[in-house]
């Protein structure tokens, strides 16, 4: 480990002491419209001090270029082509701070009548970007990405939180996930695993779209599409391992191929992970009588994964898109409690230590194929996006009760339980979608249709060992067998209206059906049913001088409740606290009203919204009784909302981002009365920046903290940090990243629920604190091969070949 810091240390010493020389680096690669290199482009470099300071070089036969030994200032880049349309970049800024530029895929495309040329001003990208209240975050930017995983960097993203189970929420609400802005049609499981092993690295970027586009205005958290990196022409990829301090320790290797219209990505990896943690309840009724419980756990994780990917440009009006996803999940958990009952008076009346063993694995494959048609008239779109996905999952828990006697000596009693648990799950989906612009470039009309349908098979064995026989007998009260059937259908229809540039109202309408069954072997029934929702939006949009913007919204959302909510096979890893579904509950309709008011200038942006949500029939995870959970549809709620996010520059190295939101939910008098729930607020907050010191070292910091409002109590979360530190070395193929988490506080949980008869108190710990070193190696054959040899005759005052 020694001889690895002190390699890096040389290696930045030298990379630092290279950048002394004032001079700038400019590569980029150049293509026509159908995404074909054009080699023999013309490239020149116009400074804005001296017009007669110029420099002009060809491209090569992948359409890259490269220029060297640059003077720090201010340049516009000028690119022709015979036949093509001149493109101007203009405001290149070479500085100490951004001394080398990479300008990828200009595109190039055929001559107008007016004979004009494309004047771009260039605009370098900062961590996080906010217009018209949508978020980008450009993952590129942060020192995290190459030592994190997708599920940490949403984290870290404004507007973004995860509740107390681990489910990402954009606004306190469920959003639906895209990649590369094709849906993700995984349950909950499954998209908890693909977020945990996406490599940070593979990112481009994460929008988030608190005003989704209308395909997706019916989902109650808006959108979150994760963009993957594309590479430039050629073959080029990234190899990264890393280690950290929890205990866990992972590879990937990412390659991606261009050349005209194919695009071929690949990834595989594998990660290995472990995660160890504490923490007890403290239950008190009305009678004085008291339990208490307290835990220990070890979760082991080993992680294979890959992705597969292939983009084809038919020509410039036809795309082909083919995406194969495979995760698997091997875990071996540990849990140990130790559960203590005791009477008003204080006295211990029962006392036992129960193990829970919990190994098993989990295959999940996903195919997405997609279609896309353009016509000559600018807009018009018909898309068809086809998925089918897979899950497996295996699992096997081993039980074991050792009881005492109230002055902890060993009683001699003892009972040892086995459940196996099979779950398949396959779902399909269809989508269509079609994009029309009217020829006054004023109205636009959008059309679609989606089909989704899924199947579980859950099938749970429970037994328990005989110590007379040494046998294992049946365990009926926890063996269940089910099918699980979904369908959805969905029609929608919408149209945009512009009223000049900066004002435009749309609205819209989705008819959607949806159908389930239950087939349940173990009382030889069916339960099903069916049921049409009808889901309008409207949204007013206004922008003032491109720096001031007013967006006005109303949308009636649907969240249906899923087979983890509805599975009524009964969990009693914890016998005082025994969970099972409702397969009576209903879809929960709310009735979402947005205000948004934003200001953008000079890289600089707030926002701040103002909303109100009127929901019925919410279901939600209740004590139906001490030892009792279950999850049950509540008469409704409101909800009055207020939530921020701002970003501004410190200085020309520092850039600072912060959000915040704040939500209080009243319940129905009835509820209050029968349900003992109470009226509370919801507080999430998120502070992250960026400082960038001349191009090749970056450091990133985010802290976050939530407090989540229940019907039955609240759930307080301490506050969480991240910190990460890039360097790129060797002219930036070798990237080192430090990432630190929560270096001087742990991850706590804390909670209280407030039921009918009793009190309780849970408290839960995890070991959060990791120091995580990734090594990575960028590779390329696109033409920046020959770059490291410029630069070295350069900083040894040798005029480079041409």
């Amino acid at each position: 480990m020694k001889r690895w810091v002190l390699l890096i240390f040389i290696a930045g010493f030298f990379n630092s002491w290279a950048q002394e020389k004032n001079v700038g680096i400019l590569t980029g690669a150049v293509l026509d419209e159908q995404n074909k290199a054009l080699g023999g482009a013309t490239v020149q470099l116009l400074s804005f001090r001296d017009t007669f300071n110029s420099k002009t070089v060809l491209t090569g036969a992948n359409g890259d270029f490269e220029m060297n030994n640059i003077p720090f200032g201010f340049y516009k880049l000028k690119i022709s082509y015979t036949g093509l349309q001149t493109v101007v970049l203009d405001s290149i800024y070479f500085r100490m701070e951004r001394f080398d530029f990479n300008l990828n895929d200009i595109i190039l495309k055929p001559n107008e009548a007016s004979g004009l040329d494309v004047v771009i001003v260039y605009a370098e990208k900062p961590l996080i970007q906010s217009k018209d209240g949508n978020i980008t975050f450009n993952a590129g930017e942060s020192a995290l990405s190459a030592g994190s995983n997708a599920s940490d960097l949403l984290a870290n993203v404004p507007l973004i939180s995860k509740d107390p189970s681990g489910k990402i929420m954009v606004r306190g609400k469920s959003p639906k996930i895209l990649i590369d802005d094709k849906p993700v049609e995984l349950n909950l499981e499954q998209l908890q695993d693909l977020l945990e092993s996406m490599p940070g690295s593979s990112i481009e970027k994460i929008e988030v779209l608190t005003n989704p586009p209308p395909q997706y205005a019916g989902e109650e958290g808006g959108v979150i599409n994760i963009v993957t990196r594309k590479g430039t022409v050629g073959i080029n990829g990234r190899v990264s391992v890393y280690a950290g301090t929890r205990g866990e320790e992972g590879g990937n290797i990412s390659l991606q191929y261009r050349k005209q219209g194919l695009t071929f990505s690949m990834h595989a990896g594998a990660g290995y992970n472990i995660y160890v943690g504490n923490g007890y309840y403290s239950r008190i009724y009305t009678n004085n009588s008291a339990l208490q419980s307290v835990n220990h756990y070890r979760n082991d994780n080993l992680r294979p994964n890959g992705r597969a990917s292939v983009n084809y440009d038919v020509n410039k009006y036809h795309n082909l898109n083919f995406v194969l996803q495979y995760n698997q999940n091997h875990f071996n958990n540990f849990n140990n409690l130790e559960y203590i009952a005791s009477n008003a008076n204080g006295e211990i009346t029962r006392l036992f230590d129960r193990t829970i063993h919990n190994k098993g694995v989990n295959y999940s494959p996903d195919l997405t194929l997609s279609y896309t048609a353009k016509t000559r008239r600018a807009g018009e779109a018909f898309q068809v996006i086809s998925s089918f996905n897979r899950s497996d999952n295996t699992s096997s828990r081993e039980f074991y009760e050792e009881y005492f006697n109230p002055d902890h000596s060993a009683s001699g009693k003892d009972s040892t339980q086995r459940q196996v648990m099979n779950n398949y799950y396959t779902g399909k989906n269809i989508r269509l979608n079609y994009d029309l612009p009217f020829d006054n470039k004023k109205t636009f009309i959008s059309l679609g249709s989606y089909y989704n349908t899924s199947r579980s098979d859950m099938n749970s064995d429970a037994s328990f060992l005989n110590t007379s026989s040494l046998s294992w007998d049946a365990l009926e009260a926890l063996t269940n067998h089910f099918l699980y059937y979904q369908h959805i259908t969905n029609m929608r229809g919408s149209i945009r209206q512009l009223f000049g540039e900066d004002f435009n109202i749309s609205t819209g309408l989705a008819a959607e059906k949806t159908s389930l069954r239950f087939n349940l072997f173990k009382s030889n029934s069916i339960d099903k049913n069916a049921y049409w929702n009808y889901l309008p939006f409207a949204r007013l949009s206004k922008n003032w001088n491109k720096m001031y913007s007013l967006s006005l919204s109303y949308r009636r959302t649907i969240r249906r409740p899923g087979v983890n909510e509805m599975n009524p096979t009964i969990d009693s890893s914890d016998q005082y606290n025994i969970r099972y579904g409702n397969l009576g509950l209903k879809p929960s309709l709310s009735n979402n009203f947005d205000l948004v008011v934003g200001k953008s200038k000079n890289g600089a942006y707030s926002n701040i919204a103002l909303g109100y949500n009127q929901s019925a029939e919410v279901f939600s995870q209740i004590r139906i009784s001490p030892q009792e959970i279950t999850w049950q549809n509540i008469s409704g709620s409101r909800e009055y909302e207020i939530s921020s996010w701002n970003g501004l520059s410190i200085h020309q190295k520092v850039k600072l981002n912060m959000s915040g939101r704040y939500a209080y939910r009243i319940y129905s008098a009835y509820d209050k009365e029968n349900r003992k729930f109470k009226d509370g607020g919801s507080l999430s907050f998120n502070l992250n920046g960026n400082y960038n010191w001349k191009d090749l070292y970056s450091a990133t910091g985010s802290f976050t903290y939530n407090r989540y409002a229940n019907p039955q109590g609240a759930t307080r979360s301490s506050l969480g940090m991240n910190m990460g530190f890039q360097a790129r070395l060797l002219e930036k193929k070798l990237v080192v990243n430090l990432t630190i988490t929560d270096p001087f506080l742990q991850q706590e949980n804390r909670s209280w629920t407030f039921g009918t008869g009793f009190t309780q108190e849970n408290y839960n710990s995890a070991q959060t604190r990791n120091f995580r070193l990734t090594l990575s190696y960028v590779f390329s054959n696109n033409g920046s091969s020959k770059k490291m040899a410029a630069i070295k005759k350069v900083f040894n005052n040798q005029k480079p070949a041409p």
